[in-house]
């Protein structure tokens, strides 16, 4: 069997020998493209000769442009990849990132050699993470691992990435909850008698909400050109989003499937042009901050102000269980059962993968009895025959 190759870009033993009035350092490096070649310097003396030899050596290293080799130190990595980050993606993903590193990353691993974090370490971190926090959670800190890791592997510190081959991230399943007709009827009754609710502008959020399956920064973005009423049609394509040390900013959707052209239900459309004053601009908000139907008086509202508004709201309604995204989730299900596919609905609603659609947000519960009704015609006639 014969002798391994040597790892690229390293060298064989070194040589000295005489070479007129100085000395010849001799070795073989294997560069980049495998090959193996001899590499020789000279000096004056021994050490001179082997000082240019091993500085020819390291100017045939392959170059990253990068100081992150195996031997930096995780939170180094960390803070260079989070520099990325804040070059490459949004505020808000900066913000959710650098959040996570902060509490959970680096005081964990942080000390270690980036070629320290083997699998085996990395599965017991997100293990001891599941102890304490969500599994939502536990996958954004696998994200932010992951992603500093694979940053590693692209600037050559390590072969892989380690965290691909680390165990999933379980969590518990709950089966989606939508509101019945009855509840919805309810609820919007209850929140319409609601002084405070009705000061802040909740229930013609819910109804938007429910009618259209957006999410709650999805409503706040919409202004009055959004709308094309000779269609009956609302595009959505922008989300309010707070970013730290910036404020509440404008973008351009949460994701690319997240920009979409809605046709708007009749009820809607009734309430949003009662609501539509005659003097409306077209950058108008639909939804300011401030209450009084006339649209662009105020500014952007706070998604997390509104989410509170709203959950207050629905608490003192009795539908304490009730989040926004039930609502996402209702008009999923009414879609669903209205006889819409999987992906129809997921472009309704926004999602990339249908998939997503039906795992989490349709509601699996009976509705009415189709169900029965089609079992009963298919197999009772049998049983009465047999009768």
């Amino acid at each position: 069997m014969g002798r391994p190759p040597m790892p690229i870009g390293s060298h064989g033993k070194v040589r000295l020998y005489p070479y007129g009035s100085g000395f010849l350092a001799s070795t073989k490096f294997r560069d980049l493209d495998g090959v193996v070649r001899k590499v020789d310097r000279t000096g004056k003396s021994r050490a001179a000769a082997e000082r240019n030899l091993k500085k020819a050596l390291q100017e045939r290293q392959p170059q990253t442009g990068s100081s992150i080799t195996g031997d930096t130190k995780v939170a180094v990595l960390v803070d260079v990849f989070l520099a990325e980050t804040k070059r490459r993606r949004r505020g808000t993903t900066y913000d959710t990132y650098a959040f996570h590193a902060r509490n959970s990353v680096v005081p964990a691993l942080g000390q270690l050699r980036v070629r320290e974090a083997t699998v085996a370490r990395l599965d017991a971190f997100f293990r001891t993470c599941e102890k304490r926090l969500s599994a939502n959670t536990v996958r954004s800190v696998r994200t932010v691992v992951s992603g500093a890791m694979s940053h590693a592997a692209r600037l050559g510190a390590i072969p892989t990435n380690p965290v691909r081959d680390v165990g999933r991230i379980e969590g518990t399943k709950s089966d989606a909850r939508a509101l019945t007709r009855s509840e919805r009827v309810d609820l919007l009754a209850r929140l319409d008698d609601d002084e405070e609710a009705f000061r802040f502008d909740v229930p013609d959020l819910v109804r938007f909400m429910l009618a259209t399956g957006c999410r709650i920064g999805e409503v706040i973005a919409v202004q009055d050109d959004a709308f094309d009423w000779h269609a009956q049609t609302v595009a959505v394509r922008a989300n309010i989003v707070r970013v730290k040390q910036v404020g509440l900013v404008r973008h351009e959707g949460k994701t690319f499937s997240a920009q979409r052209v809605l046709p708007l239900p009749g009820f809607l459309l009734a309430t949003l042009k009662e609501r539509r004053p005659d003097d409306v601009t077209p950058g108008s908000m639909v939804f300011p901050n401030t209450r009084g139907h006339a649209l662009g008086r105020g500014s952007w509202r706070d998604p997390h102000n509104t989410g509170h508004r709203l959950r207050t709201a629905l608490d003192r309604a009795g539908y304490g269980w009730v989040t926004s995204h039930v609502f996402r989730k209702t008009a999923a299900t009414i879609l669903d059962q209205a006889g819409l596919s999987a992906r129809a609905i997921a472009g309704h609603i926004g999602h990339a993968r249908p998939s997503i659609t039906q795992d989490v947000y349709m509601d699996k519960r009976a509705a009415g009895r189709e169900a029965a009704d089609a079992l009963d015609a298919a197999l009772g006639s049998d049983d009465e025959e047999e009768k």
